[in-house]
């Protein structure tokens, strides 16, 4: 598959196709059935956008706060 000494450098194309190589090994046991439950939502079954009443209700006020100031990110499940 890939060919060189472990000191030397490789290219961005012969990265490339080692990444497209690897991707494609790893696909070969991935499971890619696809349950008719989880099948792709139709448009007109996607519910509209979260308002930020909505999102505040659900992850808390002073969460939401929070997350709008900035700084350090703490975890909003917390």
């Amino acid at each position: 598959m890939f060919e060189k000494p472990e000191n030397a450098r490789i290219t961005k194309d012969e990265a490339e196709r080692y990444g497209r190589e690897i991707n494609a090994r790893s696909a070969k046991f991935e499971n890619v059935e696809v349950e008719e439950s989880e099948m792709v939502t139709p448009p007109n079954q996607i519910p509209n956008p979260l308002t930020e009443e909505e999102i505040k209700r659900r992850v808390g006020e002073q969460n939401y706060k929070n997350s709008e100031e900035g700084g350090a990110m703490n975890s909003i499940n917390s």
